[in-house]
């Protein structure tokens, strides 16, 4: 059985980060997330769009992960957006209770007008 893995691609918009992540966020691929999260979130004013259309899983430690990304983002002065998340992530976000917790968009596109607004 092969390792699970997280892919990430980046591209700057109009000094928008937009990060593109494919595959599952779990407790096999945390670390690997953090690594490649971690240096970009700590700057400041910085605007930051995390286009997980392509994220297939997201388990309970690894939304703690975003929400923590969000509030260090908001510290730094900077903006962390959470895009086009699965409907069937969006229901385990409900179950947990995280809802209210986490801020995301529905789709890249209002991530995008509101980080172009900070």
């Amino acid at each position: 059985m092969s390792k699970a893995t997280l892919n990430f691609e980046i591209e700057d918009r109009e000094g928008i980060r937009v990060i593109h992540v494919s595959g599952p966020l779990d407790s096999a691929t945390y670390d690997q997330c953090k690594e490649y999260l971690d240096p970009i979130i700590s700057q400041t004013n910085v605007r930051i769009v995390l286009d997980c259309q392509d994220l297939t899983y997201v388990n309970s430690r690894g939304v703690t992960l975003l929400m923590h990304y969000q509030r260090t983002a908001t510290m730094g002065f900077s903006f962390f957006g959470i895009a086009a998340l699965r409907p069937h992530t969006l229901k385990s976000i409900e179950l947990l209770g995280l809802s209210k917790l986490l801020k995301w968009y529905p789709t890249l596109e209002n991530a995008m007008e509101m980080a172009a607004a900070v």
